[in-house]
C-alpha cells in the first residue's frame, strides 16, 4: 500500500502475522519500517503490543487490550467506508473454497505422511483443480474486497506466487514455514472476521 503507516494497519499487521518482528509488520501492508517501529513503540506505551524474544528472534504480538483496540480501529473502518454489507457478502462467498481447500490440504498432509521418507509426492489433478478454482474464485473475491477497503489487495498475488512455487514443491500448498497457499488462505479469514467484529 506504501504510504504512512497508521495504528490501525500496524496493530493489524501484528494481528494477522500473530507475531512478527518490526521488518514483516511493516512488510504486510508496505510501510517503512522505521515509521513502523515508532507507531509499535507507542502502542506498547498504550499496552497494545508487547515485544517479546526467543533465542535470536525478537518480534511483537497483541495484548487483550491491543486486539480491542485494533477491532474498535476496525470498526470505525468499516463504518466509514460503508464496507460492511460488502465485506460480509465476500465472506459468505469465500466459505465454498475455503471449505474445498482446507479439505484438499488435510488430503495433502495425509498424503505426506503416508509417503513417510519417500521422495515428495506430486499433486493429483483432483486435488490441483480444486487450487486452481479456488484461487480463480479468490481473485475475483479480492476485486470486491479491494473496491470498497483497499488494503485487502494483495492476497491473489501471494496465492498465485504459491500455487506457482507448488509447481515444484507441493509444500507451497500446505506447509507452516512460508506463505503457502493454506497460511494466506487462514490470514484471509481472519481479515475477514477481524474487519466484521466477527470471533472465532
Amino acid at each position: 500500500m506504501g504510504g504512512k503507516p497508521s495504528m490501525l494497519l500496524t496493530l493489524h499487521a501484528v494481528r494477522l502475522l500473530g507475531f512478527a518482528d518490526t521488518e514483516s509488520a511493516a512488510h504486510r501492508f508496505g510501510h517503512d519500517p522505521n515509521d513502523v517501529e515508532r507507531l509499535l513503540i507507542d502502542a506498547g506505551a498504550q499496552g497494545w503490543v508487547v515485544s517479546w524474544s526467543f533465542g535470536n528472534t525478537r518480534g511483537w504480538s497483541l495484548t487483550v487490550a491491543g486486539r480491542t483496540e485494533n477491532e474498535r480501529l476496525l470498526a470505525q473502518e468499516l463504518d466509514g467506508a460503508g464496507a460492511h454489507e460488502a465485506v460480509a457478502g465476500v465472506l459468505a462467498d469465500f466459505e465454498g473454497p475455503n471449505e474445498h481447500v482446507v479439505a484438499a490440504c488435510s488430503k495433502l498432509q495425509l498424503d505426506r505422511l503416508s509417503a513417510g521418507q519417500r521422495p515428495t509426492i506430486g499433486i493429483d489433478q483432483p486435488t490441483l483443480r480444486t487450487f486452481t478454482q479456488a484461487l480463480a474464485s479468490l481473485n475475483e473475491l479480492e476485486v470486491r474486497l479491494a473496491a470498497v477497503l483497499p488494503r485487502f489487495t494483495g492476497y491473489a498475488q501471494r496465492l498465485t506466487t504459491a500455487m506457482e512455487n507448488a509447481a515444484m514443491d507441493p509444500a507451497w500448498l500446505i506447509a507452516t514455514d512460508r506463505d503457502s497457499f493454506h497460511r494466506i488462505l487462514f490470514e484471509l479469514h481472519e481479515d475477514l472476521i477481524a474487519s466484521l467484529g466477527i470471533r472465532r
